[in-house]
């Protein structure tokens, strides 16, 4: 093989060295914000399980009665000043 093939190769190998030690950091900063965000998570696959369950509740109508609460609530402050 040439210089260059060898040259190349070695680049694409250590790019990927790199990737993979990013992606391992990233993955743990991942982990331990769900951790914080959810306390009682005894893994990461439950932490996903009640973020997603917690997404969901957002949309139900108790949710939107609140939001339009606060809405009034700060257009009316809004018309006092």
């Amino acid at each position: 093989m040439s210089f260059w093939t060898i040259l190349s190769w070695i680049g694409v190998a250590v790019l990927s060295g790199i990737n993979v030690f990013i992606f391992l950091k990233l993955k743990t900063a991942a982990e331990q914000m769900l951790s914080v965000a959810f306390p009682g998570a005894k893994n990461m696959s439950e932490a996903m399980s009640r973020m997603q369950a917690q997404m969901a509740g957002m949309g139900k109508p108790g949710h939107d009665a609140q939001l339009r609460q606060a809405m009034a609530l700060l257009q009316n402050k809004g018309r006092k000043r």
